[in-house]
């Protein structure tokens, strides 16, 4: 385990002793230089370091004070044209740590007017929360291919089954990641729906089970994408049990 990573669990542990001020201080440092220790470490700079300090911000003000802080100084480099991408998906994901899509929408929403290229090269990563903040019009706009979208999804729940197939894996759990690609698909389908695309809704609900070519895994998602449907905990696991693990982009 790197130093970065060490420092970041131990940061989670600080929280548990009531050491708060030393906590944010440890998730300040993995913010601003894990990626100098170690570039893979960006999925989790945006993912589990965010997760854990947005634990510490319930308890400890300052906290939420600080990650505020830091998203609002990003936004505004953005807004100024001194922002990266790199710069949005990190404002990107403190929105989505802290269950705030209003916040993203408003700030794509600039963005697409000062820095046009910028948003764009972002909406896949927008797009969920665009969904999230109830914005359908937008949400239709940013998705001109809703079936290369679910393919989009397809193709990466294929690539957890793949992984899944392999021993020793440390990918997501099948039945967890079933559950991931029909919130993803439902997601795009009640933007069709609310934009009164009912034709494109049923179409596209076959589509997001056809697309599948595991014939397995495609019975699983055709039986939970039917309206109404339980979620796959409450029908049971599949025959193979899956191991634990969490998505990341």
């Amino acid at each position: 385990m790197t130093d970065a990573l060490t420092r970041l669990f131990a940061a989670r542990d600080l929280i548990d002793e009531g050491r708060h001020e030393e906590a944010l201080a440890e998730f300040v440092w993995f913010h601003e230089h894990a990626l100098d220790e170690d570039p893979s470490l960006y999925g989790v700079r945006r993912s589990y370091a965010l997760q854990f300090w947005t634990e510490l911000a319930q308890q400890y003000p300052p906290a939420r004070a600080a990650l505020d802080g830091l998203r609002e100084r990003a936004a505004a480099r953005l807004l100024a044209g001194s922002g990266d991408r790199d710069t949005l998906l990190d404002v990107l994901s403190i929105d989505h740590a802290l269950d705030q899509p209003l916040h993203a929408r408003d700030l794509f929403v600039q963005l697409e007017k000062v820095a046009p290229a910028l948003a764009a090269s972002c909406t896949r990563v927008v797009l969920p929360l665009v969904i999230a903040a109830g914005d359908v019009a937008l949400a239709e706009r940013l998705m001109p291919d809703p079936a290369g979208t679910i393919r989009q999804h397809a193709d990466y729940l294929m690539d957890v089954f793949r992984a899944r197939r392999q021993r020793f894996t440390g990918a997501p759990s099948i039945p967890a990641e079933v559950y991931n690609y029909v919130l993803d698909v439902n997601a795009v389908l009640d933007v069709l729906a609310a934009r009164g695309r009912h034709a494109e809704v049923k179409q596209l609900r076959a589509f997001a089970a056809d697309v599948i070519p595991a014939t397995t895994l495609r019975r699983e998602v055709r039986t939970a994408l039917v309206p109404g449907a339980p979620a796959w905990y409450e029908r049971g696991v599949p025959r193979r049990r899956a191991g634990r693990a969490e998505r990341a982009d």
